[in-house]
């Protein structure tokens, strides 16, 4: 390659650099939102809650990328009611894997069964921090209004707890019937306690209308669907819970909130730390005219 093949790389990237730097704004907003949770099959329900979220981005002329974080705290809808009989289950104070000889109150792999136990069922708010890389591809730009689709990508942290906590007291399952001599049964709390936290991956398609009230604020409106995974530690098989096989069974620490989705709308103000509007269109001016000139090169 020529030198004066190389010398025209240069000028075109650093005319290519310039007309990115030259468009390119910084922008932050904060977002008020409502959240709509839509779960599948059997899981727990919670109901809406309003959330918000910071972030900053980059607004070329054609895009934008940036990122946020947020926060969201739902509540659930489920009946904390007393229920009767549970099966296969262990309490907070058991040794996981326990055996016991006495069949009257454990499985043969020393959970728990008792038909008669009365208990209630606690659910605690689900909650979720998510952090995304957001990108918007613009549809439409005109002096007061813009029209973007795009999408969120990144992680949630969730947060929850869940207690079965029952009416009475139950028999240690360290308690020999058979000892000699005969002692009383040790009577211990009878709580199931499942304290989590974990990470989904999150995929949010929205879309987003925006007004400009002047060069410096704007106030936007952003539908969006949240999808989200299941836990990811659960998916790459590094999670410290029990076996597949004990998945849904009521153990410590082992109940899970699966697979939940949200619909959510946000409303949001803008804050432009870019070129005014009229430099912007003097800087857009310029760069129509470079682009319209012509790099004429002597002969050697």
């Amino acid at each position: 390659m020529k030198f004066k093949d190389y010398l025209k790389l240069v000028i075109i990237a650093t005319v290519s650099l310039y007309s990115f730097e030259g468009n390119a704004q910084f922008r932050v907003f904060a977002t008020p939102s409502f959240e709509i949770p839509i779960v599948f099959g059997n899981n727990s329900g919670y109901n809406p809650t309003f959330g918000f979220k910071i972030g900053g981005f980059y607004e070329a002329r054609r895009f934008s990328l940036g990122l946020s974080v947020g926060y969201q705290s739902f509540s659930s809808n489920e009946d904390d009611g007393t229920k009767i009989g549970l099966y296969s289950f262990l309490l907070d104070d058991d040794p996981s894997g326990s055996s016991s000889s006495f069949f009257g109150t454990t499985s043969f792999f020393g959970e728990r069964n008792c038909d008669t136990c009365t208990y209630t069922e606690e659910f605690g708010n689900l909650t979720m921090v998510p952090i995304m890389i957001e990108w918007n591809q613009y549809l439409l730009k005109m002096e007061k209004i813009k029209i973007s689709v795009g999408l969120n990508v990144g992680l949630r942290v969730y947060s929850y707890s869940h207690i079965i906590r029952f009416d009475e007291p139950l028999e240690s399952l360290n308690y020999d019937p058979y000892a000699v001599p005969s002692t009383q049964p040790e009577m211990i709390e009878g709580t199931i306690t499942t304290d989590k936290t974990d990470l989904r991956f999150n995929i949010s398609p929205k879309i987003a209308f925006e007004y400009l009230f002047n060069d410096k604020f704007s106030f936007y409106i952003e539908p969006a669907i949240n999808l989200q995974t299941e836990d990811l530690g659960g998916f790459f098989m590094f999670d410290d819970g029990f076996s597949l096989l004990d998945e849904d069974k009521p153990l410590p620490n082992n109940y899970t909130v699966h697979q939940m989705f949200t619909a959510s709308i946000g409303l949001g103000i803008i804050y432009n730390f870019g070129h005014p509007a009229k430099v912007r269109k003097r800087i857009e001016e310029t760069e129509k005219i470079m682009e319209s000139e012509k790099i004429e090169w002597l002969p050697e």
